[in-house]
């Protein structure tokens, strides 16, 4: 019952949250319409930017949720006006307008999946519009995924490797099915793309070391282990050698890939106690239910790793 009110007065808390302006930069709302759907994107323009085209970083939402949470709890809002970068929410598809929505990446998820929305074509044409609207600099275009955005990220990064600088996924898989015998797999992109990714070793829903996810038969899904996908996408990518380093007491694990060039480049962080969440998350209900012990904020870590890239 305790639990249940801390819960409730969050949710309250949020969303007198969700409706306040940024004191620092600009919140523009755009919708844009792919295949007869008309969906809503949140654009966050950081307050006096420079006279130049700026970066832009999008940033995907997971499974269930939408722009609002997103750009409210995953701490890119704040990155943005303090380093100048334009922050773009898109918002997948569901029974309601932007709630319960998810994003259709070949083998998950939801509303999405189920109807054969196409996501990645939508994403495309949604940055060809922004960039017409908004001082975007082509050249520096990034992606950013949590869960189920993630696998969105996976698969623009595999299908338009030649559009963005580099990309970032946070507690996801570029892989699933059915059974271990029937596996999606997304393939490396053609050309490689520097990514940064977080898993935990204690994710319930996404098993690092592979497993099912679903309660019944019919919603079940399989997923290879996440050390196996990160590997072959370093293949892919032909990023051969590796470096091992322990952060944090062995708390979290670090892995580089590298390859010719710095275009050929993975970080992949582990976190040995890590859940299904955002690491170092400090708003929204995630960061209250996220057990880990480990320092480490994944959203400066993403934002040190894309700053200085560009395609």
């Amino acid at each position: 019952m305790f639990k249940t009110l801390i819960v409730m007065a969050t949710m309250i808390a949020m969303g007198f949250y969700l409706v306040a302006v940024s004191e620092k930069g600009k919140d523009e709302t755009v919708w844009f319409s792919h295949d007869g759907i008309d969906r809503r994107t949140i654009v966050h323009i950081p307050h006096n930017p420079s006279s130049e085209k700026l970066p832009a970083v999008f940033v995907f939402h997971g499974l269930m949720g939408n722009s609002i949470y997103t750009k409210n709890t995953y701490g890119m809002t704040e990155l943005a006006d303090s380093e100048k970068f334009i922050a773009v929410y898109p918002e997948g598809t569901g029974p309601l307008k932007s709630l319960f929505l998810s994003w259709n990446v070949g083998f998950c998820c939801g509303y999405a999946f189920e109807n054969g929305v196409d996501d990645v074509g939508y994403i495309v044409e949604l940055i060809k519009h922004l960039e017409s609207v908004y001082p975007i600099d082509p050249d520096r275009i990034f992606l950013v995924g949590l869960s189920n955005g993630g696998m969105l990220t996976y698969k623009l990064v595999s299908e338009y490797p030649q559009l963005f600088a580099a990309a970032a996924v946070v507690s996801s898989s570029p892989a699933g099915g059915a059974n271990e015998l029937e596996v999606f797999r997304i393939p490396a992109p053609s050309a490689p793309v520097p990514m940064i990714i977080f898993n935990g070793m204690l994710d319930p829903i996404i098993p690092y070391d592979g497993g099912f996810y679903g309660d019944s038969e019919q919603e079940r899904i399989y997923f290879p282990s996440i050390l196996e996908s990160v590997d072959l996408w370093a293949d892919g990518m032909k990023a051969s050698e590796l470096q091992r380093e322990e952060l944090e007491n062995g708390r979290v694990i670090l892995n580089r890939y590298t390859g010719e060039d710095s275009r050929s480049e993975i970080h992949f962080y582990t976190i040995v106690d890590g859940d299904h969440t955002w690491p170092g998350r400090e708003k929204g209900l995630d960061a209250l239910q996220s057990s880990s012990k480990s320092s480490i904020k994944a959203s400066e870590l993403i934002w040190e790793f894309l700053k200085d890239r560009s395609r």
